[in-house]
């Protein structure tokens, strides 16, 4: 058709796509209807003098397929086999959809599975086939050497600009003097050393160390965190590794005097321990849901369980002291948490992903994620959003500043943070499109004369962190915008990092937003409060406006990836003369490119409900408008917050602890809440905020901990402090009200929180709604029931009107009580703004708006005005106005095609049949404003209140007389009005990561907020009052007190809680709450560890570790690993050698690094299966591996290296070296090492002595003397 051809000849004249052979255009496309059918795929069009054929969107398309080969259901070769060969052949191209060949167990391919999987972390998009890519634009995981040489890269970023490089803690660089070397894994093929030595190296390493190191107190307690604290080799995929555990191992000794949070935070972010207790990779339930075809999953609760068991809190609930607290209503002792709590910690260690390899480690993998060393990264994708349950009865997020309090422009405020990326543009604190680093994004530069540039440019020396130590003006752009995400300075850019703040699962007002087109996934609300879309400018009433909303660079946005506030967004499309709308696309000037879009404002409302199931439980659901159909991962409201389909059950606390569905006196139908087919209750929700404190008197800082949840940016400017029982009230105008803010100290933290508590109320409708599909039409004229050839109608069938205005449809209502009722249509229309005519029970419905204008005569200018010079647009009631650019702002063109039509707004005294501009408020009929398409593009009228009478009822809707273009209809919508009867009600959960996200890279879950979730969860943890007596047992018990009594544990729990421990006039700690340089100090120096008197006492003390036993006997007796040479035949043997104890954990049960499981060596809480310990129920945790065979091997061990030296002799600790046999001369021929001190004593009694004070402290007895 003419159209069609005109539009796409129009869509190729606007397009920019540099590439010739695969060119992109983009719409809006205004077709004719006869040509957007399944038979055009394919079509060719002329342009020029060029001919092009419509293909698939992906044709052609390169991607980065790294991260599938790790995670394909059917193995590495079968992605790696397509790029074995590329040199030899002509590349190859992945084939979708395919059949399958079942003989030989290749399963069908269909193309959804290609639309779910591709653009994401594991299929990245790179190019289009014959365009070029800057090599900095590349996917991190192809900038590799191999690939810069193949294609002749070159640096192409800002002259100075410069890269961030960050060094390996710790790192040295080779002693080449030294005579032994390590081999490293670098190359399986080509691996020359045995797995047997590869193995024992970091035990060798750990050996050197144990003998050598001057800091041995601080090594005896890095072993013990280790222990504490476990990796499992066995659980590893790298049994010939070295370096990967001394670096976890050196978490330990670089934190052995330092604070325990560094080591939770160091440990949870480690790949080891990921990978060891099975979180790595671990994915949320809405993730699996929407990538998995509706496969219901829960995350891995492994280290949720372990963390907090083994690591911090233990099972039990402790007194300072150490001992249990019982629970009075079971007699038992009191759990320190459940298993709900395991479940909700789960869905914080989501997301987690080893980083890319990198250079100048020992792993051989290649693989996108396969490095065992670094630090993981978060994948906020795979991090479940929605609000965590804490084990005290609240959330995760509990006293975090608010979102919505930030100051305005925080990143001008004193305390924000700004971190240096180099000549690097793109986020890592946020997920952002890589085609932000190219020349057509545009940039946020830093005006020269603005103080954030003088701040950052530092005279031209970049630091690496610049936190505000000030408030700053704001200069140029920067006063026009809510905040930034990069900002360049000069040639480098810094990252903004907002400080840590909480979102509230439920608020009111809320604003619907929509991806770059309306039928993408992504239709939800979102707090028109926080900077979380961007604006696409458009009026609802004008056709051509919602086909395609603009975006104009620098004029309505200011850099890529830009977020505003809802009325920022609606400020500056008002600006330019548009208002928001409920779009069909979005269109970007100058440069129209897909990831210059992402979410937009819409000014249609939206509204946060909760289902809620049998237990209690909720689920938030986003009640908003879609475009399109609803399929997960691709059209419409995402799975996530859609009341169909999930199934994100969390923890609140029922006030009272009732909620719909808890007895049969509170019920679903009782809340008048809808009632799912799963049995949960679906209901509307309100928001309240209200004052917790009047007055101070009579309150504590407990009182104020348990009933004040939301953090304060701090004191008001004119309040006045006043002291209370522990706290500090903030007052203004001398009244405790909102607007006090309670400062309290806690553990070393100092916590500023808001009087107010955020409720969340439980509503329902007078009748729930009631959905009338287009089937379900009792009598119609002139009107068709299609079926949707794309299924996009709710039913897959819709109403078409005949081109007349006598068609009209009718459907039958049953109510079940007499009163007000809201109406609403689904609906297409794809021409100018339309009404139609209601009638309930035959009797015509109209509505007349606040804002209706008193009607005017109609003034007819000329029946083509805008031809003639000087031509302004038409005001109210003025024609003939052909479309709707025709008439002024706010105004549309009404169209009518007979004489004496009703213009609404307008006195039609003649009857004229033109086309005049009018007021949409003075419809007084159903407003159908214009959606974008007749049969795929649907939208929600706005609820009109209809008189609905008991029984059943008839709806009618009729096109208005002269008016032959008409909307398609969906379905009708009824049902009551709000309901404020329920009582039950909640407090409002906070959450760190926003539930707004969507593939390729259009998303608000941000990295930093869930790295901000993760520090959340173990500061949870870590400031439990658990964790100072917990640990005091624990390290006591490794430094040779397996039941240190209450006061022991009291004194090194307070220890840790206060961070300072005295010593007579030695002082140890930095004052900080848990310390483990206090700790230490503590366990050491305390009366229990030093009085003498207490080696009497059979139940104090502990079994000596049988690896500290070998380590005493070789520190204690000089052990070198120098041989003497006199008198041995042969070639000269070397002369110096490593400490190679070798299979320790099978001679004597332990050896560094290899724990048997996550339990370590032994359970902290044995007892003896016989022996005194048993009557005495005394805990010897050493005794679970001192078995038989064990101290056999122990004594036995020690023995040959005193007879023979380090060997195979006689079950020795070592392993035959090569050479010579077992001879007990002297000469230690068959050795590595011996033990060489010499006694300094003369007499035998001074030489027992000796040993005693070497090897057992002074204490062995006089009869073993």
């Amino acid at each position: 058709a003419t159209a069609t051809s005109a539009a796409l000849a129009d869509a190729f004249a606007r397009s920019t796509d540099p590439n010739t052979l695969l060119r992109d255009v983009y719409g809006p496309f205004a077709c004719a209807p006869e040509d957007v059918t399944l038979d055009k795929l394919g079509m060719q069009i002329q342009f020029g003098a060029d001919c092009y054929t419509h293909v698939h969107k992906d044709y052609k398309n390169v991607y980065d397929f790294s991260g599938w080969v790790t995670n394909h259901p059917g193995g590495e070769y079968n992605i790696q086999k397509w790029a074995m060969g590329w040199n030899d052949s002509a590349g190859w191209y992945l084939d979708y959809p395919y059949p399958g060949v079942p003989e030989r167990n290749v399963p069908q391919h269909p193309m959804s599975r290609w639309e779910n999987n591709k653009g994401g972390t594991d299929i990245v998009f790179v190019a289009k086939l014959g365009n070029s890519i800057p090599y900095r634009d590349l996917p991190s995981n192809l900038k590799t050497n191999i690939i810069a040489e193949y294609f002749g890269a070159s640096t192409n970023q800002d002259e100075g600009a410069g890269t961030i490089v960050c060094g390996s803690h710790g790192e040295v660089s080779n002693d080449r003097t030294l005579r032994e070397q390590f081999d490293f894994r670098h190359d399986l093929e080509a691996q020359p050393t045995s797995t047997s030595v590869m193995n024992n190296q970091r035990h060798v390493v750990w050996y050197e160390i144990g003998l050598s190191a001057q800091d041995q107190l601080r090594q005896r307690m890095a072993f013990a965190l280790s222990e504490l604290i476990t990796v499992v080799p066995e659980s590893i995929d790298a049994d010939r590794q070295t370096e990967i555990y001394t670096k976890f191992y050196d978490i330990f000794v670089n934190n052995a005097f330092g604070n325990y949070f560094d080591i939770m935070k160091l440990v949870s972010y480690s790949p080891l321990m990921a990978e060891h207790l099975t979180f790595l990779k671990s994915k949320s339930h809405p993730y699996i849901y929407r990538k998995e075809d509706k496969r219901v999953s829960s995350p891995d609760e492994n280290y949720s369980r372990e963390i907090m068991q083994l690591f911090t809190i233990g099972l039990y609930v402790l007194n300072e002291d150490g001992t249990q607290v019982v629970d009075e209503s079971t007699g038992k002792p009191k759990q320190t948490y459940t298993n709900e709590g395991i479940e909700s910690f789960a869905r914080a260690w989501t997301g987690f992903d080893r980083q890319a390899v990198r250079g100048n480690t020992e792993e051989h993998s290649t693989s996108s994620t396969g490095n065992k060393l670094d630090p993981m990264k978060v994948i906020a994708a795979y991090r479940d959003p929605f609000p965590k349950a804490d084990l005290t009865g609240g959330f995760l997020g509990d006293r975090y500043l608010r979102c919505v309090d930030l100051p305005l422009q925080s990143f001008l405020k004193k305390g924000a943070v700004y971190t240096l990326r180099g000549g690097n543009p793109v986020s890592e604190y946020r997920t952002d499109p890589s085609q932000y680093a190219t020349d057509e994004a545009e940039k946020f530069v830093l005006d020269t004369t603005s103080a954030l540039y003088q701040v950052l440019n530092n005279g031209g020396q970049y630091e690496l962190t610049v936190e505000l130590q000030d408030d700053l003006v704001c200069t140029g752009t920067e006063c026009d915008v809510d905040t930034v995400r990069m900002v360049k300075v000069d040639s480098v850019y810094y990252e903004f990092k907002e400080r840590p703040c909480v979102q509230m699962a439920f608020y009111d007002d809320g604003k619907q937003i929509r991806a770059k087109e309306n039928k993408d996934l992504g239709s939800m609300c979102a707090n028109p409060s926080l900077p979380h879309a961007s604006e696409a400018c458009c009026r609802d009433e004008r056709f051509q406006e919602v086909r395609s909303a603009t975006k104009e660079t620098g004029v309505t946005y200011f850099y890529e990836g830009e977020r505003t506030k809802y009325n920022t967004a609606r400020d500056r499309c008002e600006n330019i003369g548009k208002d928001l709308c409920m779009f069909e696309y979005t269109s970007v000037s100058p440069i129209n490119e897909w990831w210059k879009k992402g979410y937009s404002w819409t000014n249609k409302d939206c509204e946060i409900m909760v289902k809620v199931n049998q237990e209690g439980y909720i689920a938030v659901v986003h009640d908003a408008d879609y475009s399109y159909r609803k399929e997960i991962d691709r059209y419409g409201i995402p799975a996530e917050v859609d009341g169909d389909e999930t199934l994100n059950w969390f923890k609140v606390q029922w006030d009272g602890g009732d909620f719909p569905g808890s007895s049969p006196e509170n019920s679903c139908a009782a809340n008048k809440c809808k009632v799912h087919s799963n049995g949960s209750c679906v209901c509307r929700t309100s928001v309240s905020e209200s004052t917790v404190f009047d007055s101070i008197d009579n309150i504590d800082k407990e009182q104020v901990m348990a009933q004040l949840f939301l953090g304060a940016i701090g004191p008001e400017v004119t309040s006045v402090p006043t002291s209370g029982a522990g706290f500090i009230a903030h007052v203004v105008d001398g009244i405790i009200d909102a607007s006090t803010v309670f400062e309290v100290e806690d553990k070393g933290r100092t916590f500023y929180l808001k009087n107010i508590v955020s409720e969340v109320h439980l509503h329902g409708w007078e009748a729930v709604p009631t959905i009338y599909e287009a089937e379900d039409a009792t009598e119609f004229q002139n009107v068709t029931i299609k079926d949707s050839t794309t299924l996009s109608a709710s039913n897959g069938r819709y109403i078409d009107f005949d081109a007349t205005d006598e068609a009209y449809v009718t459907w039958d209502v049953s109510v079940s009580y007499t009163g007000d009722y809201s109406m609403s249509i689904r609906y297409g229309l794809d021409t100018f703004t339309r009404q139609m005519e209601v009638y309930v029970n035959d009797e015509v419905v109209e509505w007349t708006g606040p804002d209706a204008n008193p009607p005017i005569d109609l003034d007819y200018i000329s029946s083509n005005p805008q031809n003639d010079v000087g031509f302004e647009p038409m005001t109210r009631c003025q024609g003939d106005c052909d479309i709707d650019e025709h008439c002024a702002a706010g105004l549309f063109c009404f169209q009518v095609n007979k004489g004496g039509s009703a213009i609404p707004g307008c006195n039609n005294p003649d009857g004229l049949g033109a086309d005049f501009c009018v007021d949409p408020n003075d419809i007084e009929n159903m407003l159908f404003l214009p959606t974008g398409g007749s049969s795929d593009d649907w939208r929600l009228t706005e609820g009109k209140t209809v008189r609905l009478v008991e029984g059943v009822n008839t709806i009618k809707l009729k096109v208005p007389f002269g008016n032959d273009r008409r909307p398609t209809f969906d379905y009708l919508k009824i049902e009551g009005l709000p309901s404020f009867t329920s009582s039950s009600k909640f407090r409002n959960p906070p959450h760190f990561v926003a539930l707004i996200g969507e593939e390729n890279s259009y998303t608000e879950q941000n990295t930093i907020d869930a790295q901000y979730e993760t520090d959340a969860l173990l500061e949870h943890l870590f400031y439990h009052d658990n964790v100072g007596p917990f640990l005091a047992i624990r390290i006591a018990q490794r430094f040779g007190v397996s039941n240190p009594s209450p006061r022991y544990v009291k004194t090194c729990a307070q220890a840790f809680k206060t961070g300072l421990y005295e010593s007579g006039t030695q002082s140890f700690g930095d004052g900080r709450y848990g310390s483990l340089e206090a700790l230490a100090a503590c366990v050491v120096l305390d009366q229990e560890a030093t009085d003498e008197a207490l080696y009497e006492d059979p139940a104090h003390g502990a079994l000596r570790e049988p690896i500290i036993m070998v380590m005493n006997l070789l520190r204690s007796m000089e052990y070198s690993n120098t041989l003497p040479t006199e008198g041995l035949d042969g070639p000269a043997l070397a002369e110096s050698y490593n400490v190679r104890l070798r299979d320790m954990d099978e001679k004597i049960g332990q050896s560094p690094h290899d724990f048997p499981s996550v339990f370590s060596f032994f359970l902290p809480e044995h007892v003896p299966e016989a022996g005194p310990a048993l009557s005495a129920q005394l805990v010897a945790p050493e005794a679970l591996i001192l078995d038989m065979p064990k101290i056999v091997g122990i004594q036995n061990g020690m023995i040959s290296l005193i007879k023979y030296g380090l060997s195979d002799c006689n079950s020795g600790f070592g392993s035959y070296p090569g050479y010579k046999g077992c001879s007990d001369n002297g000469l230690y021929e068959r050795s590595i090492g011996h033990l060489a001190r010499v006694p300094s004593g003369t007499t035998i009694e001074e030489m027992v002595s000796e040993v005693s004070l070497l090897l057992t402290a002074g204490r062995l007895s006089q009869d073993n003397r």
